[in-house]
């Protein structure tokens, strides 16, 4: 069978469906992944076949006007609020996700494929599955409302969503996708729908060798502090936390590795001869031998952490990622500080409890296992190809 997958424009939207893609080849099938030119070469670096589809549109600048935040290179300015800006961007963002879908329809027209996927972010594949009569899934990114009955109830109130179907004469009644599929152990996650499905989260976080020290038993706990993408891209400046949780962590009996982007790197500045700094290091290739991991509360972070069994300190300051660090607390696999109540005692204190703290050991041991009973890619690719 053919399979198109459907991305946004964000390489941490495309990373969790990287396995089920794998999965599908491996099992003979035909695949495709589509998204904005901009994101096709991260596409090809997965070794999956990019398609590029629409013009590129700036997600990014977007979401900064609906958090009302300043641009990455910026501190923040006067007044500084993470109020959502209102309806124009919400609009402007419609849009921005609708821009792909005329040329997705139209691919999915000459190439026929019998199973379309699309992240949340990339409603134009339940378009392309409605206008071509084929089953489509969404496939989540992390912790989300979208697997539940309630969230796929709020759908159709979301600015644009239905107009995209509409436009294309695909009617709408209830969710438009013929599945959910979910990454997230159940101890994250509302109860499922009844079309949601569990799948087994396979820690891509991109393309990358990983230095021969990574497979070597640190002598002291060894500590990961990464920053993702999201709050860097987003807030810049204003959002970057590191330099503080790496003055949190010098009082520490720790090593201290920093999984960086070259772009991160600029603003740390200085840093202690004891800490390790990593260019273009993927977090999945570190964290196995790690005892904590410090983080911005990123989906994929989170879960890649949560896969290894892993206590984490999650530092949350917009409100998708809120989320994440507020599903992770109630687990006991880590902690979260978010907003005012982040500084470098407050961190400290965090990062010394989940490092001596036996349970949250034991509850990051219970959180991996929930995870690896979840039905894996192949598996999924069994139900869905049946």
């Amino acid at each position: 069978m053919k399979v198109l997958f459907a991305t946004s424009a964000r390489p941490t939207h495309y990373f969790p469906m990287v396995p089920l893609a794998w999965a599908f080849r491996a099992a003979g099938h035909e695949v495709r992944a589509a998204g904005q030119p901009a994101i096709t070469g991260v596409i090809a670096r997965s070794g999956i076949q990019p398609v590029a589809v629409g013009p590129d549109r700036d997600l990014l600048a977007i979401r900064r006007k609906l958090l009302a935040l300043p641009a990455a290179d910026e501190a923040a300015p006067s007044g500084y609020t993470d109020d959502a800006a209102g309806a124009g961007a919400l609009a402007e963002m419609a849009e921005a996700v609708d821009a792909m879908t005329d040329d997705l329809v139209a691919f999915g027209r000459s190439w026929r494929p019998d199973l379309v996927i699309g992240d949340p972010m990339s409603p134009g594949a339940l378009v392309t599955a409605g206008v071509l009569g084929v089953p489509s899934a969404r496939h989540l990114w992390g912790p989300d409302t979208l697997g539940s009955a309630e969230g796929a109830a709020e759908l159709p109130g979301m600015p644009g969503f239905l107009g995209m179907f509409e436009r294309h004469g695909v009617a709408v009644d209830g969710d438009p996708a013929t599945w959910t599929l979910d990454p997230a152990p159940a101890a994250m996650q509302p109860p499922p729908a009844g079309s949601t499905l569990p799948i087994r989260y396979i820690p891509y976080n991109g393309p990358g060798a990983a230095p021969p020290w990574t497979e070597t038993p640190p002598e002291r706990p060894r500590v990961c502090v990464t920053w993702g993408l999201t709050s860097n891209d987003l807030g810049g400046l204003t959002l970057f936390l590191v330099p503080q949780v790496l003055e949190a962590l010098a009082g520490l009996d720790v090593e201290v590795v920093v999984a960086a982007t070259p772009a991160q790197r600029e603003l740390l500045g200085p840093v202690p001869p004891s800490v390790r700094v990593v260019d273009n290091l993927p977090v999945h290739a570190v964290l196995p031998r790690c005892a904590a991991v410090v983080h911005h509360g990123g989906a994929l972070t989170t879960l890649t952490a949560a896969c290894y069994g892993v206590p984490q300190v999650a530092l949350t300051q917009i409100p998708e990622l809120d989320l994440n660090g507020e599903r992770l607390a109630p687990t006991g696999a880590g902690l979260h500080l978010t907003g005012t109540s982040i500084d470098v005692p407050s961190i400290r204190a965090a990062v010394r409890s989940v490092l001596t703290g036996q349970s949250f050991s034991d509850n990051a041991a219970r959180l991996r296992a929930q995870m690896l009973a979840q039905p894996t890619p192949a598996e999924v690719v069994a139900r869905l190809a049946g």
